[in-house]
This record gives structure tokens, sequence and C-alpha cells, in this order.
């Protein structure tokens, strides 16, 4: 049971309701419909990182799932279409390259675990990641990475605990 209670998606504006009917009626989704002065951008930020074509929906996913591992978050992250060996790989329990993860795939994880645990990147995995990705793209991944870091934190300090995985 979340501490605050989840938003009753009925009272809440067409907007909002759009987003979740759009996106999933995951709990933490709707503890933040509690704030629905900032729900709406917030949510429109959602919409345009899942939509750009920058990187894939499984690329998106392996960093989402990462982040969430990372920060013990019960609910961030989905499976579908990921092997158990691939997600044996990116929880690490598993070899990342023998699970056929991509260098790109191994190249983000990276970015994320030490982003994640040390609050930095250095200098060579900055240097691989923008070889490898670019600007434009690198930024994008930080945004990813930066967007289910808060998520994972909001659910973790407000206790939601959902099953349900992202869209």
């Amino acid at each position: 049971m979340p501490r605050i209670p989840l938003s009753d998606i009925e009272q809440q504006p067409e907007p909002i309701r759009e987003f979740l009917a759009r996106r999933g009626d995951l709990g933490v989704f709707r503890l933040l419909a509690n704030a629905p002065q900032v729900f709406v951008g917030w949510s429109q930020m959602v919409d345009d990182l899942f939509a750009s074509p920058t990187f894939s929906q499984r690329m998106k996913q392996v960093i989402i799932l990462r982040v969430a591992h990372l920060q013990n978050s019960r609910s961030l992250a989905g499976t579908v279409g990921l092997s158990e060996q691939e997600i044996a790989a990116i929880t690490d329990v598993g070899d990342r390259e023998a699970a056929g993860l991509s260098e790109t795939e191994r190249a983000a994880l990276n970015l994320v675990t030490e982003l994640c645990t040390t609050h930095r990147l250095g200098d060579d995995t900055f240097a691989t990641a923008n070889q490898l990705f670019g600007t434009e793209a690198l930024t994008e991944l930080l945004m990813i990475v930066s967007w289910s870091y808060g998520l994972a934190l909001v659910e973790n300090a407000l206790e939601s605990d959902d099953a349900n995985p992202l869209p």
C-alpha cells in the first residue's frame, strides 16, 4: 500500500486520464497524478521520450530495467521481449556478451551502472558513449536514465507496489 493514496482516475482532468489510458494505469503514475498542475507537462515529456526514434523500444527497456534494478525499484521496467538470459545479464547475474546483448546495449548498461552508482561518468565511459552514440543520442540516453531514476525514487519513497511493466 503506498504511503499516499492513489489519485482517483475519474476525478482527474482529461489529459491525465488520456495519459493513463495510453501508458498504463501504474500506481506510480496515479501517485504523481496527485500533482495535476505539473503532471500534464511531465507526461508530455514521457510521451516524447517514448516516441523518439533515437533508440529502439528494446534499448529503452534495457536502460530502464537496469536503472530499476540498481534502484531496487519493483516495477519500473517491463521485460517483454527479453529472454531470461538477457534479463539476467542486465541485472548483473549473467554474461552480457554471451546473452547476446549488442555493443551499444552493453555500452549503455556500463554508462547507466556507473552513473547510478557513482553519480558521475568517468572520462573513459563518457568518451566511449559519446563516440558510440553521438551528442544527441547520448543526451537522450541521459534523459531516459534521469526519468527512470527519478520515477524509481518516487516509487521507493512512496512505497508503490506496482507489478506492471511500463509500456
